[in-house]
């Protein structure tokens, strides 16, 4: 644990915005510090302590036209349920309404994005020791989520950390390596898929994770073979999957019903020899992989010729890559066949999808926003910005209506649940920091959070099916396969523990929650239902749940409306028309 006293105290009477732009501006000055030492993986940074705007793929572009129709209120809510970690106020919907919803993605893809490497950066120089810990990553993640503008940014590069997934479960990660590795996804998330690709196969994260590090060319006499481990992971998790697929995301089959594979072992194989000769960028040779270098974990990978596979190599769909090639070339030409394979747009973008909007897309919905994948208007394959705008656009996820008869909505993810509740109570510390860390224990906490998945295959498979109604119909559910009896109920003991005591943490870093405006809506129970409605159900609160929460706000004083206050939140933290995002 970081100590707290590492955090600088705020000047007596400051507000916490005040503390949180102290936190910027010091940040900004260790990135000036690192920019000096260079960095592949160390961006320009502006003056705030962000990435300047025109280094970030995906930004730029005509402001839209202004919109002949305004969003509802509700329309608005449920937008902001997709596209970011919650509303802060009634005024961020508010603001979606004003800007409409082209404009408002217009905002965000050109909004400003504040590295995760250079929290690092400073929270070092704030400590005597000059030592930076696991959980300051994990407090960066959860930094941008709660305060950053970019929330779209941050929402899209969560959505892509759990399909390129990397994890710390076995504590083996460095932060640096953690925050680069976010960060990576964050310059990424509205660029070209291609380039997210390359660049998440050169990064050395991924690669200490999968062992493409030091993977080298095959030696039958000292018994050495290429290691297959991310060859194997890139094809089945990152790109294609098992099974060929057609654009809508149904599964091709030959003439006798049974599905078509994407490849083989052979394949798997040729894809292991032609990702060999690589290994860490500061390494005194090919087996010098020493991870407590600080730069092996943020700049790419280096290649080295005398260790790379030189033979010829079968990739998809029967594609030789012939001899001779050098570990660069052999790897663009690698990336390039499995880019091109049709089945990356209905493979990813159903994810993407899943991610932010519904866990059951229809065929029609995944066909078009494969078709942006594929083309984006403009003849460009793989467009992220586009991607994501369709999906967030389709009439299926601005009209739940359209994707009835059962198949719509989602259940909202532990650790989304968590940041919809601290922004939506204006949770803020003293110093502007935060003490969220592991919260991935399943009885006593959420059972997720962000790094620390258990596999590859991330907390929750984008397939899982739970055994009912749901899987009768024919229906997938990813977020059930870590909702257990026990996880249940930890979450429900997370939550009340966190209402009650009004807020997480200790010391300066302690998040409290804001109850001032909820006590003062208590008197009218009416009004504080409608509150929580428009806030954390996106305007979906069920009759039922309105009336559990009347009859209870009318059975507790009028004249206690803290109480009134915490007993509403820990009934919306468990109630279903909540937990699920429809």
């Amino acid at each position: 644990m970081v100590p707290h006293s590492a955090a600088p105290a705020p000047e007596a009477g400051r507000a916490d915005s005040t503390a949180l732009a102290g936190v910027v501006t010091a940040i900004a000055g260790a990135a000036a510090l690192a920019a000096c030492g260079g960095g592949g993986m160390r961006d320009p940074m502006g003056p705030t302590g962000t990435i300047e705007q025109r280094n970030l793929p995906g930004s730029g572009g005509d402001e839209p036209a202004a919109s002949s129709t305004t969003p509802t209120q509700v329309d608005a809510a449920r937008f902001m349920s997709q596209a970011t970690f919650g509303p802060r106020s009634a005024d961020d919907i508010e603001k979606v309404r004003a800007r409409g919803y082209d404009r408002w993605l217009w905002d965000q893809f050109n909004a400003p994005a504040m590295l995760h490497f250079s929290y690092l950066d400073w929270r070092r120089i704030t400590r005597d020791d000059n030592r930076v810990t696991d959980d300051m990553a994990y407090e960066a993640i959860w930094l941008h989520w709660l305060q950053g503008d970019d929330q779209l940014r941050s929402r899209v590069a969560f959505a892509l950390s759990q399909i390129f997934v990397v994890s710390n479960s076995a504590g083996a990660l460095s932060p640096f390596g953690m925050a680069a590795y976010m960060d990576l996804l964050y310059r990424e998330a509205f660029g070209n898929f291609r380039t997210l690709l390359h660049d998440v196969t050169l990064h050395p994260t991924m690669g200490y994770y999968l062992n493409m590090i030091g993977s080298e060319k095959e030696n039958t006499k000292k018994g050495i073979r290429p290691n297959e481990n991310y060859a194997r992971e890139i094809l089945q998790l990152f790109s294609i999957g098992l099974v060929r697929l057609n654009p809508d995301g149904s599964v091709l089959r030959d003439a006798n019903g049974t599905p078509v594979p994407t490849y083989d072992e052979d394949v798997v194989k040729g894809f292991a020899q032609a990702f060999t000769g690589w290994s860490s960028p500061k390494g005194r040779n090919f087996h010098d992989i020493d991870v407590n270098v600080e730069a092996n974990w943020f700049e790419p990978l280096k290649s080295y010729p005398e260790y790379h596979s030189t033979g010829d190599k079968l990739l998809l769909d029967s594609f030789v890559v012939p001899a001779g090639g050098s570990p660069e070339a052999d790897l663009e030409v690698a990336i390039d066949n499995i880019f091109n394979h049709p089945n990356v747009a209905p493979f990813i973008c159903r994810q993407l999808i899943q991610r932010l909007v519904t866990s059951n897309p229809s065929a029609s919905y995944l066909s078009a926003v494969s078709s942006v994948f594929n083309n984006d208007g403009a003849g460009t394959r793989g467009n992220l910005r586009a991607v994501v705008r369709a999906i967030l656009l389709h009439p299926e996820a601005r009209d739940p209506a359209l994707g009835a008869n059962g198949r719509f909505g989602k259940q909202r993810e532990p650790v989304l649940r968590f940041a919809n509740f601290l922004r939506g109570l204006n949770a803020t510390s003293s110093s502007g920091l935060n003490d969220i860390h592991e919260l991935d224990g399943s009885d006593n906490s959420l059972g997720q959070s962000p790094m620390l998945s258990p596999t590859v295959f991330n907390f929750f498979k984008p397939d899982f099916t739970q055994a009912g109604p749901i899987m009768d119909q024919g229906l997938v559910a990813p977020e059930f396969q870590i909702t257990t009896e026990t996880t249940l109920v930890g979450g429900l003991n997370f939550f009340a523990r966190f209402i009650n005591s009004e807020g997480f943490g200790s010391g300066g870093t302690r998040l409290r929650v804001d109850y001032t405006a909820l006590q003062t809506l208590a008197a009218d129970p009416a009004a504080l239902i409608a509150h929580l409605d428009l806030m954390f159900f996106n305007g979906q609160m069920s009759a039922s749940t309105r009336q559990r929460l009347a009859t209870m706000l009318a059975a507790i004083p009028a004249n206690d409306p803290k109480r009134r206050v915490k007993a509403a939140l820990i009934v919306t933290s468990l109630s279903p028309d909540h937990v699920i995002q429809t």
